[in-house]
């Protein structure tokens, strides 16, 4: 049931995400090629890109609360941070090409834009991104999801893109009035080269912790120092010969898998075996969730 409510919540999220996407993408590139502006431009791309984003997001979420099958025999949970990934890199990218932009536009002597109508997208923009932000971030903490927390980095960055280019056109009008409208060509530009490289830092946040995830490193955090505590406290307690233990997080799933080496085969009887699994489960569970877990005893070392 909390599985069902988990998946429901993030689907409404990412829905409203995606509504949210196509408004914006179409006020952003409407706006910057009407009024001539590369920021607001920039901000349109961006909503672009999360719309396909979100969308790929929404499919994702869907997959991961299927059951294992026939073709994906260890379940859909590792599509989540590999989709992180591949968003991670786009909007890097995304970022990158838009310096360059900025930088050559700068070079070029700067271009002038139509300042009313871009205040109004600016307003606009500002106000629905951390709308949506503050709304998926509080369903991300509270369903502990990280589709949604990675789509509502996406929407912090346009917040933060879409209030700097208010500055920005603040600033044009200020300087205006102090005579300094020479200047106002340069200011879309040099939105665009900062706002490219501050934006660039979230998704570089993104695709540190999901390659971790895609590559399977163990993780390293208190989940792996209580599997550490569980596993050697039941080591003396049922006096294990040796053991190994391998621990990864693939997306919302922990895979666990511990290798006992075992010498009397009068002692271990399938029914300890299984009483050994029921013990390590339960002191376990409530931390790792829905967990893959493969407990196998052996009496050769070299199977450890």
């Amino acid at each position: 049931m909390a599985t069902s409510r988990k998946i429901s919540k993030e689907r409404m999220a990412l829905k409203m995400s995606l509504a949210g996407t196509v408004l914006l993408t179409s006020l952003g590139v409407g706006y910057g090629l009407y009024v001539g502006s590369d920021a607001i431009l920039l901000d349109g791309m961006f909503s672009l890109l999360s719309m396909g984003m979100t969308g790929l997001s929404l499919y994702t979420a869907y997959l991961v609360s299927k059951p294992d099958d026939e073709y994906f025999q260890f379940g859909y949970a590792h599509l989540e941070p590999l989709i992180n990934v591949v968003n991670g890199l786009l909007i890097l990218i995304t970022c990158i090409l838009a310096f360059i932009n900025g930088v050559q536009t700068i070079v070029s002597g700067g271009h002038e834009i139509v300042l009313e109508h871009a205040m109004i997208y600016a307003v606009l923009s500002t106000f629905c991104s951390f709308a949506i932000y503050f709304t998926e971030i509080h369903i991300a903490k509270s369903e502990q999801s990280e589709l949604v927390r990675v789509d509502s980095q996406e929407w912090l960055i346009d917040g933060i893109l879409s209030a700097a280019i208010l500055v920005g056109f603040v600033l044009v009008m200020i300087m205006d009035q102090f005579g300094y409208s020479q200047w106002n060509r340069y200011v879309d530009p040099i939105l665009v080269s900062t706002l490219s490289l501050a934006a660039a830092v979230l998704p570089i946040s993104v695709l540190r912790r999901n390659l971790k995830e895609v590559l399977l490193v163990a993780p390293q955090d208190d989940v792996q120092e209580n599997v550490d505590r569980v596993i050697e406290k039941l080591s003396k307690q049922y006096h294990f010969e040796d053991y190994t233990h391998h621990l990864a997080k693939t997306g919302r799933q922990y895979d666990l898998e511990v290798n006992i080496l075992v010498r009397d085969d009068n002692f271990w009887t399938t029914k300890r075996q299984d009483q050994v699994r029921q013990v390590l489960w339960e002191s376990l569970s409530e931390q790792l969730g829905d967990a893959w877990l493969s407990v196998s005893f052996t009496g050769q070392a070299r199977w450890l």
